[in-house]
Order: structure tokens, then C-alpha cells, then sequence
């Protein structure tokens, strides 16, 4: 037999033991879709609060139904490799031309997987013309701010600007990531795109800081030019640049099955906002007579980019430094664990903690004492690539007991982390 034909001897031998395994999996325990509240119903609460409890219901719902998916593809052995690691050419292009969005500025924690996907290429299209959108308005709005003295626009310019910058480290991080070199990195290096965006925040951040200061300094001197040199030709460019972003807006809102569109959209929808007050803070100075109006609105705009970056920065430090996962996420979690089989008496701890964008994640179940030792290990080996294919799972470790009576598990390295003598 000949190196490939083992391989692929193995190959077959293991999913054929997944199969057999997942075969044992409890039913789910109700019709989880018949439950789910229709937008039409959302739209029509008029409570706050209540609306808000089934949309949560509803996120809940699909994070059960994807553990169901998963399942049932196990039993019909149609299992592929978890499709959450780097390396899939048309993903990756779609992360790295996207730019900021990617679970940083998406306004949906979890992806709809109940929508039907886009095609590709309009995907493909949205992004690119996305990106030149974004070269095209910071080069009208740097232009302008130039001629006219405006500090609003100059606040926007940089926004805009900074948005490319953002486009261009997500771009190079993510083929950095698909390097892979399992000696140097041996768990991949996922890690470096949260440490992409931490290094961008603090250049956003620190860029802002300075039109903030540049801008009270007008204010407080008395240096604010009297007139803000705005053109009917400027501002005609001004207000064709809206509403080409507001039809991109529009454009990407439409489309699904993506994230990284929906977060070019969101992108859009800011810059939309931007360039309106940008252009609103200098015209309206200028009607009035108030040569403080303009510093003011790059004041504003100035404090509201850098309070939405901080909260960005702050997020990922957190997840970087292994915050744990949030109580939805354990949920989904725990009932992976609690379908899979049968065999599985109690399911004894579920750990989860950030190690970047996703999670790692500690599972400890308990089986039957006298339960064979090649069935104990494929069935936590199983486990552990179900687990994994989940979109928000980093690894996944499955640890093995015969009894839920003994100590926390790592819990004494945990308590001397930096008192080590």
C-alpha cells in the first residue's frame, strides 16, 4: 500500500468511526425554529425590553440550530474540516479587502445562517468597490480640507483615510496568517490579526488626539479663519462623494451571507454621517458667522472616534489576555456536549476563554467507568472536531473522566500566575 492509499485508508477508517459515534446522539430536545419570532412580530412590539429578550431568544435559537447542523452532517458523514481556520483562498480575500470589519465593527454578534448567501462575485465586487470608494473620498476630502482650512473636513479626512490604513494591515496580516510554519507557530498565528487592530487603534487614536488638540487650540486662541473657503464646486463634490457612499450602503446592506460586507455597510453608513457634518459644521459657520463652529464639529467628531476606537482597542486587549467567553456563547457549548452521544453520563466542566478573534475551549465529560479505552478516545476525539467546527471556536481540548468528585482541574497554576518565587 502505498503512502497516499494509507492515508487515505485512515482517513476513511477515522470518519467511518465518527459516523458510528455520532449515531448515538440525543434528539434535539424541541423543534428550536418553531419557537423563533418573526421580524414582522419584532417590529410590532412596542416594549423595548421585550423586543430585545427575543432577539436574544432568536440569536439563541440559531446558535442551537447550527450545534444541530453540525450533528446531523456528522450522522450522514458530509463532515469537512472546521471551516473557522485560515487558508481558504475566497475567505481570505474577503477578510483582507474588508478591512476593519471582521468581528470588530459587525453590528451582528453571530452570522444568520438562515440567510441565503450572495453570490461570490457580487461579493467580490461590493468589496472592491468599497475600497475604491474609500481611496476616492479620502483624496476629495484631504483636497479640500487643504484649500479651505476646514478642521471638520481634515477630522473627516483622516477618518476616511484611516479606513484605508485599516483595509491594508487586515490585507497583509491575514497572508501573514496563511504562511503557515507549524514548527515556529505551532497553533497557527490567528492571533496576529487582533494584534493588527490593537496596533491600528492606537494609531487612530493617537491621530485623533492630535486634530482634537489642534482643534482646541484654534478654538481657545481665536485662530479659526473667519471664512472656511468652501466652493459651490467643493461642496457639489462633497454631496456627490454622500451619495455614492450612501448607494454603496444601501448596496452591501442588501447583501448577504457575508460579514464583511455587512460591516462595509456599516462603514459606509459612518462615512455618510462624517462627510454630512463635516460639510454641515464650516457652511453653517460661514452663514452665521460662527468661525468657532468648525473647530467645534472637529472637536466632536474628533471625541467620537476616538471614544468608538478605545472601546475597539480596549475589546481586543481583553480577548487577547484571555477574557472568557460570554454566557451564550458556554450555552452553545454545553449542548454540543450534552447531543453528542449517549454514552456521555454527565458533562462535568465547560471552560472558555478568548485566544484572539475566537475561543479555546476546555470541555470535561464523564463516561462510564468500564467503558473501552478505544471507544472513550474516539468519542472525545469526535467531540473535539465538532466542537472546533463551530465558526467561533478556536480549539478545543475534550478531557476524559470516570468521575465528577475531584479537584478543579489546572486550578492550582491558575492561582500562582505571577507569584511563582
Amino acid at each position: 500500500m502505498s503512502p497516499d492509499e494509507h492515508t487515505s485508508f485512515l482517513k476513511s477508517q477515522h470518519r467511518g468511526s465518527v459516523i458510528s459515534i455520532v449515531q448515538d446522539a440525543l434528539p434535539p430536545p424541541v423543534h428550536f425554529e418553531s419557537l423563533r419570532i418573526s421580524d414582522a412580530q419584532l417590529k410590532n412590539c412596542k416594549s423595548k425590553k421585550i423586543r430585545n429578550f427575543y432577539e436574544h431568544q432568536n440569536n439563541m435559537i440559531s446558535r442551537f440550530v447550527q450545534v444541530d447542523r453540525v450533528v446531523e452532517a456528522l450522522q450522514k458523514g458530509e463532515y469537512a474540516s472546521p471551516t473557522n481556520q485560515y487558508g481558504a483562498i475566497p475567505d481570505d480575500e474577503e477578510r483582507g479587502l474588508a478591512g476593519e470589519g471582521q468581528g470588530l465593527l459587525s453590528r451582528s454578534s453571530t452570522p444568520d445562517i438562515d440567510s441565503t448567501k450572495s453570490p461570490m462575485w457580487i461579493i467580490h465586487m461590493a468589496i472592491n468597490l468599497s475600497f475604491l470608494a474609500n481611496i476616492a473620498l479620502f483624496t476629495t476630502k484631504i483636497i479640500l480640507a487643504w484649500y479651505s482650512g476646514s478642521m471638520a473636513l481634515l477630522a473627516s479626512a483622516f477618518e476616511s483615510f484611516l479606513d484605508i490604513v485599516s483595509n491594508a494591515i487586515i490585507f497583509f496580516t491575514v497572508r501573514i496568517i496563511r504562511q503557515k510554519n507549524y514548527y515556529t507557530y505551532p497553533v497557527g498565528k490567528s492571533r496576529m490579526e487582533p494584534l493588527g487592530i490593537i496596533v491600528f487603534a492606537v494609531i487612530i487614536t493617537t491621530s485623533f488626539s492630535q486634530v482634537l488638540i489642534s482643534s482646541i487650540e484654534k478654538l481657545t486662541s481665536g485662530s479659526a479663519p473667519e471664512q472656511i473657503d468652501l466652493s459651490t464646486q467643493a461642496v457639489t463634490i462633497l454631496a456627490v462623494n454622500v451619495v455614492v457612499k450612501a448607494i454603496l450602503w444601501f448596496w452591501c446592506a442588501s447583501i448577504q451571507g457575508s460579514s464583511s460586507v455587512e460591516a462595509l455597510a456599516y462603514d459606509h453608513e459612518n462615512d455618510v454621517v462624517f462627510t454630512v457634518a463635516s460639510t454641515l459644521f464650516p457652511l453653517a459657520g460661514n452663514w452665521m458667522g460662527w468661525n468657532w463652529l468648525d473647530p467645534v464639529g472637529a472637536i466632536l467628531l474628533s471625541i467620537y472616534i476616538i471614544y468608538e476606537w478605545m472601546h475597539v482597542l480596549l475589546e481586543n486587549i481583553r480577548r487577547l489576555t484571555g477574557q472568557a467567553a460570554s454566557t451564550d456563547d458556554l450555552k452553545q457549548l454545553t449542548y454540543m456536549a450534552y447531543r453528542f452521544s449517549k454514552k456521555i453520563t454527565a458533562i462535568d466542566t465547560v471552560r472558555a476563554y478568548y485566544v484572539g478573534d475566537r475561543l479555546m475551549v476546555e470541555i470535561d465529560i464523564v463516561l462510564p467507568p468500564d467503558a473501552p479505552l478505544r471507544d472513550c478516545h474516539d468519542l472525545g476525539e469526535a467531540l473535539q472536531e465538532a466542537l472546533e467546527s463551530l465558526e467561533n471556536v478556536e480549539r478545543a481540548f475534550v478531557h476524559l473522566d470516570y468521575s465528577s468528585d475531584h479537584a478543579i482541574e489546572h486550578r492550582k497554576v491558575v492561582d500562582d500566575v505571577g507569584f511563582n518565587p
